[in-house]
């Protein structure tokens, strides 16, 4: 009788210690889909689908006519535009990449880097119209770094596909 509730009890500790500790790697990668890939893989193609939207309303391939001037009406349009959905979105994006770089394993890609600098440098020559005057193109004079959004979701199938063989494992 003594032995029985000697084991019950040990045996009944080991149990009580709770689940297994979860694989920190998963962890990590589930943070790292969850926390950066796909938020910032929404981000970028939602920004696409907008931009794509604005130019089938303008009736045009470019957000702005590329064979002329554009009239008083047509620059509104698209600055009303990027203040106030394009650039936001950007600074989500940008905000995302510098507050979560520590999901990302190895170097910061060069399309992460390359959109950061073209939102600073489409955030500055704006500013510096609307407080100075001074003209500029009314886009980034670096250009939307275009593999991001297939690099992401790249990146993302990839990490899928690892956290299915950590969990299987």
């Amino acid at each position: 009788m003594k032995r029985s509730l000697i084991l019950t009890l040990i045996l009944g500790a080991g149990c009580a210690s709770g689940p297994a500790p979860e694989n920190p790697e998963l962890v990590r990668v589930e943070r790292q889909l969850s926390e950066l890939y796909r938020p910032l893989a929404a981000l970028v193609e939602e920004s696409r689908l907008s931009v794509q939207d604005f130019m089938k309303k303008e009736g045009r391939q470019q957000v702005l006519p590329s064979d002329r001037e554009p009239t008083e009406a047509e620059l509104a349009r698209w600055i009303e535009k990027f203040e106030g959905d394009l650039m936001p979105r950007n600074e989500r994006m940008c905000a995302l990449i510098r507050g979560k770089k520590d999901l990302v394993d190895g170097e910061v890609p060069a399309s992460w880097t390359a959109l950061v600098e073209h939102q600073e440098a489409w955030r500055a020559a704006h500013e510096k119209w609307k407080k100075e005057g001074v003209k500029y193109p009314f886009h980034s004079p670096t250009p939307f770094p275009r593999s991001l959004e297939r690099e992401l979701k790249a990146s993302i199938g990839k990490l899928e596909a690892r956290r299915d063989g950590l969990r299987k494992s």
